[in-house]
């Protein structure tokens, strides 16, 4: 037990050391912040705050997110996993429409897709011909983003690509 506590408190003493060898924070890109070549007290975060460092070329103010999206935003965050979880991503894509743009490869098809929904990903529908193995190789897709004022959240694990593709069509394509 004695050799236990011995070697729990070496352990302990040696960890200890190792938080005075972190790095110091960066410094600002434009070179305003404190100088590290500079002799004398190591400098710290009170140093940036000062009001010479905050003139009109400093950094730009930050301004609050605004709590409601614009009422004729429409924009979504869309990823395809491999298997049953959304991790990891195998693609991803932005697609923000009026007008149609993003990285989405076929964004104004995704974009008429999505209107005929009015913008809710769980009211696509698969085509009455679809035809598709019953091979289960699982994909998840996310969609994540605001359509019209509204916050949609969308989740859902399909069988396989066929179905994915036949009840979604071009809006994960990418």
């Amino acid at each position: 037990m004695r050799r236990l506590l011995c070697l729990a408190a070496s352990g302990l003493f040696l960890l200890s050391g190792t938080a005075a060898a972190a790095p110091p924070p960066p410094l600002p890109l434009d070179g305003s912040g404190p100088s590290v070549a500079e002799p004398g007290p190591p400098w710290s975060y009170r140093d940036w705050l000062s009001p010479d460092w905050l003139t009109p070329g400093g950094p730009v103010p930050v301004r609050p997110v605004a709590r409601r999206p614009a009422v004729g935003a429409k924009a979504f965050t869309l990823s395809v996993a491999r298997g049953e979880r959304p991790v990891p991503v195998a693609g991803r894509a932005l697609l923000v429409c009026d007008p149609p743009q993003g990285t989405h490869p076929v964004a104004s098809e995704a974009c008429e897709a999505l209107n005929r929904v009015g913008g809710d990903p769980a009211r696509l529908r698969p085509s009455p011909d679809l035809m598709c193995t019953m091979h289960y190789d699982p994909v998840t897709v996310t969609a994540t983003g605001v359509w019209n004022g509204r916050y949609i959240r969308y989740e859902r694990t399909f069988g396989n690509p066929c179905s994915l593709r036949g009840t979604t069509g071009p809006v994960f394509s990418f």
